[in-house]
């Protein structure tokens, strides 16, 4: 299942007055040379997202378990397509390395129409913190796999499990037996040495 992100990422006043000192941005500020307050601040957003986030913001499989965990920019910041969001923390998350990578979403331009304020401008995917899934996707559980269904023709739906691939066998089976996983630590407590058997058994390659 995929849902709604609902944590909310802070940073001071002081912290906020140091990124406007490098404003406007004509580059790509969060990858530039190392800035010794954008490095805290960076570390600080990593944190935050570590504490509150378990899933990758796109396929919903836990982080590590298909791919490492990385900070994602919703609204790529590369190649100059829209650097003014960089450090927008609603366009920041935690993905897969597997969703976020060169064959998937890369750098795919995720805004359809661009607006001054970040939460006005219309995007083409699912958004992490905007949209509320169960609006865009339904499911399917056959026990064996988790399918995922375009809801009501929604065209920020069908982007979404395009882009990401989100409905190959694959991730039908992942998701599956993540609920089932889920379900049987549910129904049968494990002692502390049998839930790290199980855990690398979930996420071996």
């Amino acid at each position: 299942m995929i849902n709604q992100a609902v944590y909310n990422l802070s940073l001071t006043r002081v912290e906020f007055k140091q990124l406007a000192a490098i404003k406007p941005w004509a580059g790509n500020h969060w990858d530039a040379p190392p800035n010794e307050h954008i490095e805290v601040i960076k570390t600080k957003i990593r944190q935050q997202l570590e504490t509150a986030q378990t899933v990758c913001s796109y396929c919903g499989l836990k982080l590590g378990g298909t791919s490492n965990g990385e900070i994602e920019h919703i609204a790529a910041k590369a190649y100059y397509r829209n650097p003014e969001f960089t450090f927008t923390l609603k366009n920041l998350t935690l993905s897969c390395h597997l969703c976020n990578g060169f064959y998937k979403k890369g750098t795919t331009q995720t805004i359809g129409e661009k607006k001054q304020t970040y939460s006005k401008c219309r995007f083409l995917i699912v958004h992490p913190y905007l949209d509320d899934p169960s609006i865009h996707y339904e499911w399917t559980d056959n026990h064996v796999e988790l399918l995922i269904q375009v809801k009501d023709n929604s065209p920020k739906g069908l982007f979404s499990v395009n882009l990401f691939g989100l409905d190959t066998p694959t991730m039908n089976e992942l998701r599956a037996q993540q609920v089932r996983f889920e379900e049987m630590k549910a129904a049968m407590p494990l002692s502390n040495d049998d839930q790290i058997l199980l855990n690398e058994t979930m996420t071996y390659i």
